[in-house]
């Protein structure tokens, strides 16, 4: 059904709704996952620290132990996983992984507002800027 899958990651609601969604299907279709994080812009990394070594989870930040943990989740399932720490507002991270790995689809969540669920501007977004299918759950 699919081979490739892309999702954004952040620690909120919809985001987590979103991942469990796309790793279902990731799992279903032997697809591999595409997680995507938005790092933010504020400033560069020092200079002194190798690219190799910006994204691990030992003394990683919150993007960084993030993808970790949906690693980690993925495997326990058997789904190959690709991370994609991306310097970028959230939708052009997707937007740009989505379309540098020929998704398939993209699963994104909605907002939250005082318990019910709404489509936010990241949402919205990522439906502007795809060529794919996207799932918003």
């Amino acid at each position: 059904m699919f081979d490739t899958v892309v999702v954004g990651a952040t620690d909120s609601a919809g985001a987590r709704r979103a991942f469990d969604r796309a790793l279902e299907l990731a799992a279903a279709s032997g697809a591999t996952l595409h997680v995507v994080t938005s790092i933010p812009r504020k400033g560069e990394p020092p200079p002194y620290v190798p690219e190799e070594f910006r994204y691990t989870d030992a003394g990683a930040d919150g993007p960084d132990w993030l993808l970790g943990q949906l690693r980690a989740r993925a495997a326990k399932v058997r789904v190959d996983v690709a991370a994609h720490p991306v310097r970028a507002h959230p939708a052009e991270a997707i937007a740009l992984v989505a379309a540098q790995e020929h998704a398939d689809i993209v699963v994104v969540g909605t907002g939250s507002s005082r318990g019910t669920r709404h489509l936010s501007r990241v949402p919205k977004a990522v439906m502007d800027r795809v060529a794919c299918a996207v799932l918003v759950v």
